[in-house]
């Protein structure tokens, strides 16, 4: 066991005794060479080399920073900057003249055994030293060095598979076939069995790769197998497969690119005027639209029933001065009204603020809903409240129409002081359903939920307050229906929700009782599954009674028959709350298969069925993660993809299942906005009106807390492609959007009126978007990292807003209650739910990486049957040191604990570097408190946030350690906490890969997301499940006219215009309100 784990090979240890006489090399062949003529003058025919056996040998590196480092062979001359390799080994000639020779330069490693008339490369390999380079001898490997062989058998398989990748591209070039990372997901192995039947070493050879897709073993050792490919096919074609320009140099898809990284943002005229009074301003370059553009972006706007203006303009009169006559006996239910804002000394939760460029704020505005007399023959009015974009997510930013309302959800039903005659300042004319163009003082839109925070169009039934009109559909037949399946919170002393279906529904002594039949976990109670999917279930005759406060929230369940291959988004382990059911319960309590599915269950969508689906663009895509899961959620087909990186766009595209569906621009978003603002569209930049669904994860190092300085010229730059997105929603006019950043995008108490955030939501929602924010953690989707995010998700008003996903995993105890931006209520902009029960435990560290081999100090940098189980980066010898230094036990050990613990002052000294004393970031010191410099997961918690980098001494992000070996996360337990699929392709170098891994968003929130998305297309499309439903989308998206019940209107079409004689006569100063009247919206913290 000792001999497995060394990293230098034991002829560097004193003291050391060879196997045999040591000479050097040159001494050593002078000794040979007598016996090698005498063997070139028996042969009976020339020979084309000479050969001398290799035994008892090492491979190994001697730098500085890697001091006699034992390496693999195929890392010769394929790792950058490693200069040269070394062998130490027994030099004999048949047996005879065994001589050690030590640190003999490798020039070359070559590989026998290329055509199909061989199975393996069995003992064909080779060594050559510098010193015989050009010669005809060659060192024959025999036996390695015991504590070399776990570096061998690692290079035999690898040379195994350089020799079939080389067999198989001269194939496919001689039937005129041109290859692509694609033919390696199956068509590989399918011709390796064709070609070499079931020879017993190509057996041995498969056995340790246990999938059939062997793309990822390709990328991770392209290198290698590029160089192989050279040196065997020397006919100047090595260009003739696709491969090489998919994986090897990334030429694939052309480069747009035409500016650097200091480049202006490309921008429109709408978005310049809101953005460029933030700190990155000067960063922006407003693009004019060719005529052919805003022709275009016109029709869809109208199409879509979005604001066809284009410039913010000034606000609407604002007086609040005059001395009115009285004005109670014309005020009637339907009219708008104004009265002054609560006084601070009433002791209302609201505060003055001013936002950009507009400073009405000592007026509220109410739709009228009931005339009240008072006992003094006055009135008081009950009113629904308006909310100014001020009151709203927009905050303190600059709002395009200063003439727009958004009337909320805020009755004054339950407050107790009303708005009384005498403090009513004027009735206004309100435009319903209009836009920036009216002609009236004010339009009104949207609703603005408040407790939800989101804006949603404006309906009928959003004009008269349910307190007074309550609806005519009953809410509860409504919301439970039978055969409906919902999470129900059955023992209540845990913490776990359980899927039910509901079969009976009653009333008892007033209170609503629901019949639930239980579908259980089937690993808990079939003892043959105990492995099978947290989320498959058994269909069970068990019922339970309860009330409806035990229900948690809806699922999703749907039958398959018992050993079919359950489709995505089904085999997600439970990722938005769906299962599957293959078995039941029979009458003597085991599991047996469903041969006919129940039909009283309502089952949850069909994945494979045939839906129109939104063609999507996918902005800022990297390498794919948000993209595909949102495509998993089965609404969305991405069509565009843009991503400045190379390797990014092209692991994107290695992934795609149908490549020729999805046209990728290469370059900056920038260079495409250049194209399409010019109207020069193409297969890659698309023309406006055939992008349905806009998604991007704008760059956060410009936000997030781990980047130290955010004013830099680059992180400017990233701000500001925030501004970018909202360009492209502008140009493009979507159905339906989707932005994603860290948290830091979020001004919380200083710097509100640099708000980037509630910049983007004035633009969105000025454009006439219903919008909503997210605060999400992945791990609550399923995630095995904590990475909370702030999603923004729009819809354009003909289609139904997206909600926000479920919480289905739990919160790691000691989750802290975290609350995002400020409203002028002192309300949160967003805080973190907190359900009383889940259906699903937090996915730990330890569960995510189950099956993965343990590599020790991953040194022999390759994992056969995980191929990207390998460190990012090399660990120095120095490196090394310091994390040997770090105990494994007791779980989560860090540098600063074990300073204050176990490490001696010498073994501190360790970790001791050179600091300037002239940068704030580097005075910091990595034992801080709060510091998780090189610190060790927790296997029974969630991953450490991946970032694009690993830096295991980074006192905010540094525990990145394994919680057993001495070593660093690898780019595959990376791959696992962010939720990529095992077999999906990360192109370029290890460092490569981890950064695009780290930019990624995790995959279960995107499915979350995706399936939300879903939701709201199959709503909007009335019935997505049914085939003949989607026949015709246009019809079944028809906008019904707003036609508002009340009195004193007019109406336009889909207008409503409320009026009053007395509109444009002089007001009475009417009295300050003394008491608090608006009260706060109750806050949006769910502990359910």
């Amino acid at each position: 066991m000792l001999d497995l784990q060394l990293t230098s090979p034991r002829s560097c240890y004193e003291p050391f005794q060879p196997p045999a006489p040591q000479e050097p090399e040159e001494q050593a062949l002078e000794g040979f060479r007598p016996a090698l003529k005498r063997q070139q003058k028996q042969s009976p025919t020339p020979l084309e080399h000479f050969e001398l056996r290799l035994d008892d040998f090492v491979v190994y590196l001697d730098t500085e920073r890697y001091p006699c480092e034992m390496r693999c062979l195929h890392q010769v001359h394929t790792k950058r900057g490693l200069g040269t390799f070394f062998f130490d080994g027994t030099l004999s000639n048949k047996g005879q003249g065994k001589t050690f020779v030590k640190r003999v330069p490798i020039r070359t490693v070559p590989i026998g055994h290329y055509g199909l008339q061989y199975h393996d490369v069995g003992d064909q390999i080779w060594l050559q030293s510098a010193s015989c380079e050009g010669s005809d001898l060659f060192y024959k490997l025999g036996r390695p060095a015991k504590e070399y062989r776990r570096f061998l058998e690692q290079f035999v398989w690898v040379a195994g598979l350089a020799k079939h990748f080389v067999d198989f591209l001269v194939f496919m070039e001689q039937n005129q076939t041109r290859v692509t990372i694609r033919h390696f997901r199956n068509a590989f192995k399918d011709w390796l069995l064709a070609v070499h039947h079931e020879a017993p070493a190509l057996a041995h050879w498969l056995a340790q790769h246990p999938s059939d897709d062997f793309r990822t073993s390709i990328v991770a050792n392209i290198a290698f197998l590029y160089n192989e490919y050279k040196g065997v096919v020397r006919d100047g074609k090595a260009g003739y497969h696709d491969i090489w320009a998919e994986v090897w140099d990334f030429t694939k898809y052309p480069n747009h690119s035409t500016g650097s990284e200091n480049s202006p943002t490309i921008v429109t005229d709408y978005v310049y005027r809101l953005f460029s009074h933030l700190p990155f301003g000067e960063r922006l370059q407003s693009f004019p639209l060719s005529l052919k553009a805003a022709k275009l972006r016109d029709g869809i706007t109208l199409q879509n029933g979005l604001e066809l203006g284009c410039a913010p303009h000034g606000p609407a009169s604002s007086s609040v001065g005059g001395s009115p006559p009285d004005l109670a006996f014309i005020v009637k239910p339907g009219d708008t009204i104004s009265t002054r804002r609560d006084d601070q000394n009433s002791g209302s939760a609201w505060e003055r603020e001013c936002s950009n460029g507009f400073s009405d704020v000592d007026r509220w505005f109410a739709l009228v809903q009931r005339v009240c007399e008072r006992g003094d023959g006055g009135e008081y009015f009950e009113v629904l409240w308006y909310y100014r974009p001020l009151d709203t997510l927009c905050g303190l930013m600059k709002y395009p129409w200063n003439n727009e309302l958004f009337l909320s959800d805020h009755c004054s039903c339950s407050e107790e002081n009303k708005i009384q005659d005498y403090e009513v300042l004027g009735i206004h004319r309100v435009q319903f359903g209009g836009d920036s163009s009216t002609a009236l003082e004010f339009f009104c839109r949207q609703m603005y939920l408040s407790k939800e925070r989101k804006w949603v169009s404006l309906r009928d039934s959003d004009l008269s307050c349910p307190h007074i009109s309550p609806p005519l559909q009953d809410p509860v037949s409504s919301r439970y229906r039978l055969g409906d399946t919902f999470l129900v919170h059955v023992d209540q002393a845990s913490s776990t929700s359980e899927p039910c279906e509901v079969v009976d529904l009653y009333t008892q002594s007033g209170i609503i009782c629901l019949c639930f039949r239980r579908l259980l976990r089937r690993q808990a109670i079939d003892a043959v599954a105990f492995a099978s999917p947290c989320n498959e279930l058994v269909y069970s005759s068990e019922f339970i009674e309860c009330t409806t406060d035990r229900i948690v929230g809806k699922c999703h369940v749907r039958f398959f028959q018992h050993g079919a291959n359950i489709p995505v988004p089904y085999n997600r382990d439970g990722v938005g709350s769906l299962f599957y059911i293959t078995h039941h319960v029979s009458p003597d309590g085991s599991c047996v298969p469903l041969l006919a599915f129940p039909q009283s269950l309502r089952q949850g969508f069909d994945p494979e069925a045939a839906i129109p689906k939104l063609r999507g663009l996918d902005l800022f895509c990297g390498g794919g993660n948000l993209g595909r899961g949102l495509e998993e959620g089965c609404a969305i087909t991405m069509s565009w993809a843009n991503d400045h990186n190379c390797r990014a766009i092209h692991t994107y595209m290695a992934n795609c299942r149908h490549p020729n569906l999805l046209s990728p621009f290469l370059g900056s978003i920038d260079d495409l906005h250049r194209k399409a603002f010019g109207g020069y569209f193409s297969k890659s930049v698309p023309m406006i009106g055939r992008v349905d669904f806009i998604s991007g994860g704008s760059p956060c190092p410009g936000f997030s807390v781990l980047t130290n300085d955010r004013t830099t010229d680059e992180q400017r730059k990233n701000q500001s492609l925030v501004a970018a997105f909202a360009s492209c929603v502008d140009l493009y006019r979507p159905k339906y959007g989707l932005l994603e950043n860290v948290p830091g995008i979020v001004q919380n108490r200083a710097n509100r009126d640099q708000d980037v955030f509630s910049q983007f939501m004035c633009a969105i929602v000025g454009l006439g978007y219903q919008a909503q924010m997210f605060y999400l953690d992945a791990s609550s989707c399923g995630s095995a990292q904590r990475r909370s995010r702030v999603f923004i998700s729009f819809a354009a008003p003909k289609y139904e807003l997206p909600n926000k996903p479920e919480q289905t995993h739990s919160h790691p105890p000691g989750t802290k209650h975290t609350r995002l931006g400020k409203l002028p209520n002192g309300d949160a902009l967003a805080e973190r739910d907190f359900l009383k029960a889940t259906p699903f435990p937090f996915v730990t560290a330890r569960q995510v990486t189950s099956g993965l081999p343990s590599i020790y100090n991953g040194q022999t940098d390759t994992c056969i049957a995980f191929p990207d189980h390998r460190l990012p980066t090399g660990h120095t010898n120095h490196l090394k040191a310091r994390i040997q230094l770090i105990p494994n036990r007791p779980w989560g050990m860090s540098l600063l604990k074990a300073s204050q613990e176990v490490l001696t002052p010498a073994e501190s000294s360790v970790f001791e570097t050179k600091r300037r004393e002239t940068s704030k970031a580097a005075r910091s010191s990595p034992l801080e408190r709060w510091s998780s410099a090189y610190g060790r997961l927790y296997p029974e918690q969630l991953f450490a946030t991946v970032t694009t980098s690993q830096k295991l001494g980074d006192r905010k992000n540094g525990r990145q350690l394994h919680w057993h070996e001495n070593r660093g996360l690898t780019v595959m337990e990376a791959r696992r906490a962010q939720g990529f699929l095992d077999d999906e392709v990360i192109l370029g170098t290890p460092t490569e890969q981890y950064k695009i891994v780290g930019n990624s968003v995790a995959r279960e929130a995107a499915i979350a997301l995706g399936l939300s998305i879903r939701e709201a297309w199959a709503q909007s499309c009335v019935d997505i499940g049914d085939a003949e439903a989607t026949a015709s989308l246009s019809k079944s998206l028809e906008r019904r006219p707003l036609q508002r019940r009340g009195v004193g209107k007019a109406s336009r079409g889909n207008t409503v215009i409320t009026s009053s004689p007395m509109a444009d006569e002089p007001s009475r100063r009417p009295v300050i309100p003394q008491n608090r009247r608006r009260l706060t919206s109750f806050r949006k913290t769910r502990h359910i």
